[in-house]
């Protein structure tokens, strides 16, 4: 019976497009349907991968700033191991770093070269989002899946389906705001609507999507009296817009043709060196002393264009899409270091000290993929990929260029109706290195009803990035102290991943599962020893930074999930996640991979009131974090006395109340207080230390290692505040 209803769906066109004019070909239970994990539509458990998906009607509920907060309460998944300058978060999944997290919308990549926002900017990339409205669902893979997706996916996968476009003339129009209790915290405001219907019927519709969100400037001091670290802890104000429109055209039945473009803005305030340290001469924030320049202007902007283009067919021997993506990123704002006015030292004569360094990436893919029967057992996924990137960095003074091709394949073969096993492998050629082949092995058993147990064997890699390669200078740190330079002779970063699950529905309301993980993490790439130059004509002579290949780490452990409808009006939910790391090589061996805490657990309690009147309440804890991710007796006199005075950072539990009321056909209000007990996350103590001889004192928090005025390790919750929407559909 399984198979027979595999084939059924892979008959149905378009199924993982997000741009078909049938709304009467949605799923009847989206929340239990994925396209991520295989070429066509599936169960959640029949899916040869561990995914968990967070549906229109939980992403309607809450507040988001950006993507990250939309998976929080994912199991598996770690938004809160650092805080971004410009207070946003990144995605990591099962205890590795978030860089190895891919992100696509309706299966198109969307990770641009980290090199484009060098310095703790790479959170911006989680707030080029979509609105809310215009998501159907998002698709989460805890675990490797390069062999469909290619490089960045070793971690897992972030998948945003859109919606289709309606073959009716629809939209909404919502209204968002939250207010602060403690007025020190910055409130924050959003504006977005969803449009979409035909333009001519059956055969050509246009949706379009738009948002724009304001955030005030937080000021908030720690119990020492202390102000809090601007770059990210107590963000900056700034504005996050968004627009997009898709024309959709159907020629005929079973074939589309659909046409994206998308821009997206932030813009973030700098004029008192909360980001950055501005140039001497303009200097608000230290005394104007010199006429140096520190890199940094008194606004940031971080932009993205993006258009795509693509098809979606179906034949009688299976269905065929094919999507061509072009993606610019940019940031602003950056200058180059150095003494005001005076040229780099040779080969980097044209770099001139205090003008403007020019950051943008532009990434072209070209993706196409075959999902088709054979046989009466076999459901064959036959793939290509192309992808061109370029990165200009003004500080290299050149423009970095990388390609690669890939081909993949994967057969979903059903040795007996309640029994498939999935067998593929992607084999990628890389214009750095030589190519680099990925497979994966998963089996499903549906045993009976109830139960079905999978699990299998993965591996994942990602390609080092553009500027890493590069023969030569290739950026700066240390607010413009130090000049970075590049490896060419990098490898890939690979892991591996086993898994064994099991899932559980008693057909009357109950549901739950449980997953166990090992992940082989390989290749590494992180700092290295400091290198001298001397002599080499691309470099000037001096020590620089270097990275290279030295890592090897290992992650482990537990996802629990469960729901259960106990009465008619109420339900409950949760997830627990365990998960230890450690690093296997290099100077931190025997220290943890990253700072995720090993106890995580959420809970929800929903009530359904009314007819017109939803209410929940939830929950969450986070066990303690590592505050260093190095070795304990390696730690520097600094960092033994902050670990004395103040150990790992802090444990917590945290709860939220909220509800949604229907208050007519078209109008849906909404309210949430978010840290309904009022958690204080300001507390810390004061330590001291030796330094050459000389008494320091410091202060240090509870929750987060502020790490020397960079990004910050761990996170700060807000105090309680209140969040209202209001939406009107039409």
């Amino acid at each position: 019976m399984a198979f027979q209803k595999k084939l059924l769906a892979v008959a149905i066109p378009l199924l993982s497009t997000g741009v078909s004019l049938n709304a009467a070909a949605q799923p009847t239970e989206l929340d239990e349907i994925v396209v991520s994990a295989s070429g066509s539509e599936q169960k959640i458990t029949d899916a040869p991968a561990s995914i968990s998906v967070v549906n229109q009607e939980a992403l309607q509920q809450n507040q988001y700033s950006n993507l990250a907060e939309a998976l929080e309460t994912v199991e598996g998944v770690d938004v809160r191991q650092s805080t971004g300058k410009t207070g946003g978060l990144n995605i990591s999944i099962r205890g590795l770093p978030s860089d190895y997290t891919l992100i696509l919308i309706d299966g198109r990549r969307q990770n641009a070269p980290g090199g484009v926002t060098p310095n703790g900017f790479g959170d911006t990339s989680t707030s080029f989002m979509p609105p809310v409205s215009a998501i159907e669902r998002i698709e989460v893979i805890r675990g490797p899946m390069s062999t469909l997706y290619g490089s960045d996916a070793i971690g897992g996968v972030v998948n945003i389906i859109t919606k289709k476009v309606s073959d009716e003339w629809s939209g909404s129009v919502s209204l968002e705001h939250t207010f602060q209790e403690h007025r020190e915290y910055g409130d924050t405001g959003k504006t977005s609507f969803y449009t979409s219907g035909p333009l001519i019927e059956d055969t050509l519709g246009l949706a379009v999507r738009g948002s724009v969100l304001d955030r005030s400037a937080s000021d908030i001091t720690f119990d020492d009296g202390s102000e809090a670290p601007k770059r990210g802890v107590a963000p900056v104000d700034g504005r996050n817009s968004h627009i997009g429109a898709r024309l959709s055209f159907v020629p005929m039945t079973g074939h589309e043709f659909y046409l994206d473009a998308e821009t997206g803005r932030q813009v973030y305030n700098n004029d008192e060196c909360q980001l950055g340290t501005l140039d001497g001469r303009t200097r608000s924030c230290e005394p104007d002393t010199d006429d140096e320049a520190d890199g940094y202007s008194d606004e940031l902007r971080f932009n993205r264009d993006q258009l795509a283009l693509g098809s979606n067919s179906r034949f009688g021997f299976g269905t065929w899409s094919n999507d061509l993506t072009y993606n610019v990123t940019e940031t602003k704002g950056r200058t180059l270091p150095g003494p005001f006015g005076e040229a780099y030292d040779p080969p980097y004569q044209d770099l001139i000290g205090g003008a403007d360094r020019e950051l943008e990436s532009k990434d072209t893919v070209l993706d196409t993929k075959l999902v088709s029967p054979l046989g009466n057992n076999h459901i064959a996924t036959f793939g290509a990929q192309y992808r061109d990137t370029e990165l200009t960095d003004g500080i290299a003074g050149t423009t970095f260029e990388q390609s690669s091709w890939a081909v993949f394949a994967e057969d979903e073969w059903y040795l007996r109706d309640n029994l498939a096993l999935t067998l593929g492998g992607r084999y990628e050629d890389h214009d750095a290195f030589s190519g680099h082949f990925t497979p994966r092995a998963y089996l499903v058993w549906n045993t009976t009803p109830a139960w079905t147990f999978k699990g299998g064997v993965s591996q994942g890699y990602k390609t080092p990035e553009i500027s890493d390669l590069h023969d030569g200078i290739n950026g700066v740190t240390g607010q413009g102290d130090t000049i970075t330079i590049g490896t060419p002779g990098l490898e890939p970063e690979k892991s591996t991943n086993y898994e064994i699950g099991a899932y559980y529905d008693n057909l009357n309301g109950f549901k739950a599962n449980a997953t166990v993980f090992y992940t082989d993490f390989e290749d590494k790439i992180d700092s290295g020893t400091s290198v001298t130059i001397n002599g080499d004509p691309n470099i000037p002579d001096g020590t620089y930074d270097q990275l290279d290949n030295i890592g090897e780490a290992e992650t482990r452990g537990i996802e629990l999930a469960s729901s259960w409808q106990f009465a008619q009006d109420w339900s409950v939910l949760g997830n627990y996640t365990f998960t230890d790391s450690e690093q296997k090589s290099g100077e931190n061996r025997g220290a943890k991979l990253t700072n995720t805490p090993e106890h995580v657990f959420h809970a929800r309690l929903n009530w359904q009131a009314t007819d017109q009147l939803d209410l929940w309440l939830s929950g969450e804890y986070r066990g303690e974090r590592t505050r260093f991710t190095k070795v304990k007796g390696e730690y520097d006199d600094e960092e033994q006395a902050i670990d004395n005075a103040v150990g790992d950072l802090d444990a917590y539990a945290l709860f939220h109340l909220g509800g949604a009321y229907q208050a007519s056909d078209k109008v849906t209000l909404t309210a949430t207080i978010y840290n309904l007990l009022d958690k204080d996350f300001l507390s810390g103590a004061s330590y001291t230390y030796d330094d050459g001889g000389t008494q320091e004192t410091g202060w240090a928090s509870d929750y987060i290692y502020q790490n020397r005025g960079m990004a910050q390790g761990g996170t700060i919750e807000q105090g309680r505040r209140l969040w209202l929407s209001a939406t009107v559909e039409f």
